[in-house]
């Protein structure tokens, strides 16, 4: 084979590979293309609040007083504080108030300045300040009322010179009955307004996707004032125990 019979050879080789590949090529590029698409699934929701609501007597209230002594030095301060504390613990004692509902809420001491016109203040006595709570549980809301004020004047009896406020509250057990019937009201009122949304909207609601606790406490009822007179009297409010529940339906 000479040298022209080599290279027409290897060019016939050449173009039919060539001509091979284009086909090879033009034939993937025919087939159709196999894709697999996953429909995505979309939810449609509600979304709606409900509120569980119960007003009940308090059974517990929660008065707030403070001890209030000057003296010339920090000493005799806190030694005539502690002599009007002792006389209110002795009364409070004698009423059927347990040292267990009676606690200290803060103690401060303060000096008391003077501040003339010109030159530097002096320190001229001392304030003592004991400020305690005072707890009373009764069931009986009228007797609640009557207790409460009877502690208020024990107080002002024993010395007591600040009536700082007065709660009216449940206690934990009461709480604890009373907090499901509240959290079953407030699913019950985001049932209502999921049925009346999907009644107005021409919708159907085909299961629920969450529900959320929201918020719960018992609202005390405050005495902002509190009479120093004797024969004291305090009328409780009525607590509300509140419960929310955020519910999302799904519908169709």
């Amino acid at each position: 084979m000479n040298r022209e019979q080599a290279i027409a050879i290897f060019g016939a080789l050449a173009l039919t590979l060539a001509l091979v590949s284009t086909s090879i090529y033009t034939i993937l590029l025919s087939q159709p293309t196999t894709a697999t698409e996953v429909d995505e699934i979309v939810e449609h929701t509600i979304y709606v609040y409900g509120n569980g609501e119960i007003k009940v007597n308090p059974d517990m209230a929660k008065v707030m007083l403070s001890v209030v002594t000057e003296a010339s030095n920090a000493k005799d301060a806190a030694a005539k504080n502690a002599v009007i504390v002792e006389e209110l613990i002795k009364r409070l004692e004698n009423m059927g108030v347990s040292k267990e509902n009676i606690q200290t809420t803060s103690y401060n001491i303060y000096p008391i300045y003077y501040y003339p016109k010109e030159g530097t203040p002096t320190i001229t006595g001392y304030r003592v300040v004991n400020s305690l709570e005072v707890r009373i549980i009764e069931k009986d809301v009228s007797k609640l009322g009557l207790a409460t004020g009877k502690i208020v004047d024990e107080a002002v009896a024993a010395g007591v010179n600040q009536v700082t406020g007065i709660i009216f509250t449940v206690t934990d057990e009461t709480y604890k009955n009373l907090k499901s019937t509240a959290l079953k009201l407030a699913v019950e009122d985001a049932a209502s307004k999921a049925k009346l949304i999907a009644e107005t909207l021409n919708i159907k609601i085909v299961g629920i996707k969450s529900v959320n606790e929201g918020s719960y406490s018992p609202t005390p009822v405050y005495v902002k004032e509190a009479t120093t007179q004797s024969s004291t009297t305090i009328i409780p409010g009525q607590v509300t125990i509140q419960y929310t529940v955020q519910v999302t339906y799904l519908i169709e």
